[in-house]
């Protein structure tokens, strides 16, 4: 909330914090540098929500519920239409997620996810927009950054308006808004980390990566199945380095209905909650990677074992076709 009346009050100052004090709540519960380090177009976002929910008289708060209503709710109508048992699967095991999504409110994330279950709805329904979704996804929140991977397979004006939106909510404000490289800087400098746990995170995250990418290209995944898919090489590098499953399980959480996704979130909230002492919120990130890493094995075995060796036997190939994808593909559909 401090960092949404700091855009309010001055829309320059978004990354300095330098024309408004803090309350002394907001003071003893956050520093100035610890509120709100997120990209502009969610401090934006936050921001609009704030006054709205000044002038509607919901609050802030209120409007952070709502997302979490609108992405609970929108997720059990996409379950409904696919598999309608991963929703109890997910939710009936409430108590971690209520705790992130009405007591703690991850408000971030809950801004992404809305605008992921968005795309995801309107890819469902066969209508256009779900790309440039997506764009605004990873501008509010890096997590689905994979997904410009698909950059080659859109039309061309579609390409040009999701790379456009990425430089401008990424890039374009380094030389906007003063002292914005922070965000970038208070990310790693809080978790701590050296090159070695940035190299050995990337070991364990490059294959699951490469892994995904080709069982996307040859089991053709549609365009729905690679909005969620797109956010799990991010978030799994994310939580091994802030060892902390919460930000692999957001990814997890968006509706999968190829199932596998869903189940090695179940999977990991399942036991979080019945061995609280022993898988804590770091080893869930491992239980979560491992049910991933069986699901992409039962994957690679129904593309059969001797095309995989085969694809792996000509990389020159396998590499076009995961940047290319299908023949005939446009827009996510084969014609």
């Amino acid at each position: 909330m401090y960092g949404a009346k700091v855009v309010l009050n001055d829309v320059s100052d978004m990354y300095t914090k330098a024309h408004l004090d803090q309350t002394p709540l907001e003071a003893h519960l956050w520093t100035k540098e610890e509120s709100a380090p997120y990209p502009p177009l969610l401090r934006l976002t936050h921001a609009a929500m704030f006054a709205a929910g000044e002038w509607t008289g919901i609050g802030f708060y209120g409007l952070t519920l709502a997302l979490a209503a609108f992405f609970v709710g929108g997720s059990a109508w996409y379950f409904l239409q696919t598999r309608w048992y991963l929703f109890p699967l997910l939710y009936l095991n409430f108590s971690y997620l209520a705790d992130r999504f009405v007591y703690v409110q991850d408000g971030s994330y809950l801004v992404m996810l809305a605008c992921v279950l968005a795309a995801l709805l309107l890819a469902r329904r066969r209508r256009r927009g779900a790309e440039l979704l997506m764009a605004f996804a990873t501008a509010i929140k890096l997590l689905p950054l994979s997904y410009a991977r698909y950059i080659p397979r859109m039309p061309p004006r579609v390409a040009w308006k999701y790379a456009a939106i990425l430089i401008a909510g990424l890039i374009l404000p380094f030389f906007i808004w003063a002292h914005y490289g922070y965000i970038y800087e208070f990310a790693n400098e809080r978790k701590g980390n050296d090159w070695l746990d940035v190299a050995g995170a990337l070991l364990l995250v490059a294959p699951v990566t490469l892994v995904l990418w080709y069982v996307e290209a040859r089991r053709e995944y549609s365009a729905e199945e690679r909005i969620g898919s797109s956010l799990v090489p991010f978030a799994l590098l994310a939580s091994l380095l802030a060892n902390s499953g919460r930000h692999l399980l957001i990814a997890l959480l968006v509706p999968d209905r190829r199932a596998g996704r869903n189940i090695a979130a179940a999977a990991g909230l399942a036991l979080h909650a019945l061995l609280p002492g022993v898988v804590r919120l770091g080893a869930m990130t491992y239980v979560m990677t491992a049910v991933l890493c069986i699901v992409l094995a039962y994957e690679l075995q129904q593309i059969g074992w001797p095309a995989v060796r085969d694809d792996v036997r000509h990389p020159a190939r396998t590499v076009r076709l995961l940047i290319a994808g299908r023949a005939g593909e446009i827009d996510g559909e084969t014609v």
